[in-house]
């Protein structure tokens, strides 16, 4: 399905029941790679799932763009769906994005889901992440994909799993380069450490115990910046953990949305 919403168009899907959950996904990817923890989350709620600008099937957009700028995305989508409060999940970007919107829209969130992400990238963020946007430009997306493989998945999954491995690599080859450098450049500006103190809402934050993208130091940070916060470093994953284990992670999720 397609919206269109603050200036761009975006390709969604949304499926289940009750309250709104928004979950929204990491680089060069796009909103189905959350299709195996899916019907966990169906269970209680309706799961809105979206491609980021740039991303899948929504608007190809190369350049000007910010974090924030994919957060009210995220709210002009929630709205153009009649909604409003919602639970705001986000898997690496896609969890920047929700810190940036629960930071921007902090009555707007029910509750918060922070998957293997950051506040901030850390000293010289900008200039590593210039280097990996213009790798992308120049050589295409192919050098992109070993280089990423080891880092989100790991040994035992890439091993086990060899067809839900080409699935992900599948997505990110097809990814615009255009628009994949776009991205980078946005993370590399990203900052929201201000913006913590006005996250009140309850807040879950998931870490890969051997992450080396978004180590647990920086979800360590989160946990103590967020005031109603809650961590889980879940030991063998590293960094897409709703993809690798999604009956774990659902589970994680499911616990903390029924939690009164």
């Amino acid at each position: 399905m397609k919206a269109g919403v603050n200036g761009v168009t975006l390709n969604y899907n949304l499926a289940g029941s009750g309250r709104l959950i928004a979950f929204g996904h990491s680089l060069g990817m796009k909103g189905e790679i959350f299709d195996p923890i899916r019907p966990m989350l169906e269970q209680c709620g309706s799961l809105l799932t979206w491609d980021a600008r740039g991303h899948g099937s929504s608007q190809k957009l190369a350049t000007g763009w910010t974090i924030e700028d994919l957060a009210k995305d995220l709210r002009g989508l929630i709205e153009y769906l009649g909604g409003d409060q919602a639970v705001i999940a986000g898997l690496s970007m896609g969890g920047n994005t929700a810190i940036a919107y629960a930071s921007a829209y902090p009555d707007k969130v029910e509750r918060l889901v922070l998957a293997d992400t950051t506040a901030w990238y850390g000293e010289g963020a900008i200039a590593a992440w210039e280097k990996r946007a213009q790798k992308a430009e120049t050589q295409g997306m192919e050098p992109v994909a070993p280089f990423n493989l080891t880092r989100w998945f790991s040994d035992g999954f890439l091993h086990s799993s060899p067809q839900e491995v080409q699935r992900i690599v599948d997505i990110l080859l097809a990814t615009n380069v255009a628009s994949y450098g776009a991205a980078c450049r946005a993370l590399g500006h990203f900052d929201a450490r201000d913006g913590l103190q006005r996250i009140t809402c309850p807040t879950l934050i998931l870490v890969g115990a051997d992450d080396p993208a978004t180590p647990p130091a920086m979800a360590e940070y989160l946990h103590e910046n967020i005031q109603d916060s809650q961590l889980h470093v879940l030991p063998g994953l590293k960094h897409m953990t709703p993809v690798e284990a999604p009956e774990q992670v659902g589970s994680l999720i499911l616990e903390f949305l029924q939690d009164r």
